[in-house]
């Protein structure tokens, strides 16, 4: 009975440690190609005027990457003729992660 008990506390510690010590990072390149014109911001607002044209949210599986999420939001920003992509964020709603910015062209060209 003791065993029992000693085995049990030994694998929920064991779980326990390797549920909360694992850290996952994962990136998205926010440089384009030359072909493409759209500009992305994520910390910052350009310090130019503009209108925003819509808010564009894409969703994925557990298994998507922020990689393929931003690519969705800069495919669709184009589909909009956008000119930049600003307040890029990166989330999760419940265990599915969402990606979500605001397109918006200059007023001034």
């Amino acid at each position: 009975m003791r065993t029992i008990k000693i085995i049990t506390i030994v694998i929920t510690t064991a779980l326990i440690t390797c549920l909360t010590s694992c850290v996952t990072t994962k990136t998205a390149n926010l440089t384009l190609s030359e072909n493409n014109k759209l500009e992305l911001y994520t910390s910052i607002i350009p310090d130019r005027n503009y209108t925003e044209i819509a808010y564009i949210e894409a969703s994925g599986g557990v298994f998507h990457t922020p990689q393929n999420l931003l690519n969705g939001l800069i495919k669709k920003s184009i589909e909009l003729n956008a000119d930049a992509l600003i307040n890029i964020k990166y989330d999760f709603q419940c265990l599915n992660p969402i990606a979500s910015g605001t397109a918006i062209n200059y007023t001034e060209k």
